[in-house]
């Protein structure tokens, strides 16, 4: 047997093999065969080799968080079918597959491979990374506490978050532990945060605060200036729910509503005050000046 063919290629062997074909392996092959010296006529034999088509473009929206969809894409090959593979098992024939409502687990190397006339191109592959979802933070606060203190607070601590806090009277922060100076009763609520990881953002977390008011100082009544050796008698307001605190001269202190001094002296003279608490909140100091006249 004599081959003849493209590309400079010839054979001795009856049924030759051709590995590793190239465009230029393709045309008319001919062969003739010898028998005690005598040549035959000519056969001959046409070959067509196609081009494998190119690794297509791909990507994808990556990187997403769980629960999203994986959007893959693959550039536009004339009369390709498509052959996508990837992580869990993933398969599809479809030039742009997605993917619904995916966990960590799909993140990977997802490729794809083309068809076109039977010939089957190199793979091109894409990276995608699915990012978990962030657990709600824990909140917690300094409250309840009384109107004029400050409100610290504090979530706990995420590797890498960023914080988005919101609540009652318009209140909005982005620090990790934010404080909330001078409130006011209208400073109580519900106050949440969320936190964002690598883009994901959690669940809201979230605590009650209470902001209770400070009660009016007490007014006070009775005589300014009294005689030596008479009684004083000085009655603060009533107040629901309110304890109270004298204090004044002499070291004098009194838990009553009516504070009364017997048989004083000149020493009882001085400023005397006296405080309301409500619900653990303090009042302004109520005053009265007291002489006292002697004898």
């Amino acid at each position: 047997y004599s081959w003849t063919g493209p590309n400079g290629f010839i054979s001795s062997l009856q049924n030759p093999v051709i590995s590793s074909a190239v465009l230029a392996s393709a045309g008319t092959y001919t062969v003739t065969v010898q028998v005690n010296g005598c040549t035959s006529e000519p056969a001959t034999v046409t070959t067509v080799v196609n081009p494998l088509p190119p690794a297509p473009v791909i990507g994808s929206n990556s990187p997403l968080c769980s629960g999203k969809d994986i959007l893959l894409t693959a550039g536009t090959i004339s009369e390709a079918t498509y052959s996508w593979t990837g992580p869990n098992g993933f398969t599809s024939p479809l030039q742009n597959p997605i993917i619904s409502n995916v966990a960590t687990n799909a993140s990977g190397t997802y490729n794809v491979r083309t068809t076109v006339a039977g010939c089957t191109g190199p793979a091109a592959s894409t990276s995608v990374i699915v990012n978990p979802i962030p657990a709600a933070p824990v909140l917690s606060s300094n409250g309840p506490l009384c109107e004029g203190a400050t409100l610290h607070l504090t979530t706990s601590t995420i590797t890498g978050a960023t914080y988005a806090w919101s609540g009652p009277d318009g209140f909005s922060a982005t620090v990790q532990n934010p404080s909330v100076s001078n409130p006011g009763t209208a400073a109580s609520g519900a106050y949440s945060a969320t936190v964002t990881v690598n883009g994901c953002t959690s669940p809201a977390g979230s605590v009650q605060v209470t902001i209770k008011p400070v009660p009016a100082s007490p007014v006070l009544s009775g005589d300014n200036t009294v005689c030596e050796g008479s009684t004083i008698s000085l009655n603060a307001s009533t107040i629901t729910g309110a304890t109270y605190a004298w204090s004044g001269p002499n070291g004098i202190t009194s838990s009553l509503q009516t504070l009364t001094i017997l048989n004083t002296t000149p020493l009882h003279s001085g400023i005397y005050s006296v405080r309301a608490t409500v619900d653990g909140c303090t009042s302004q100091a109520a005053t009265s000046n007291i002489t006292i006249t002697p004898l």
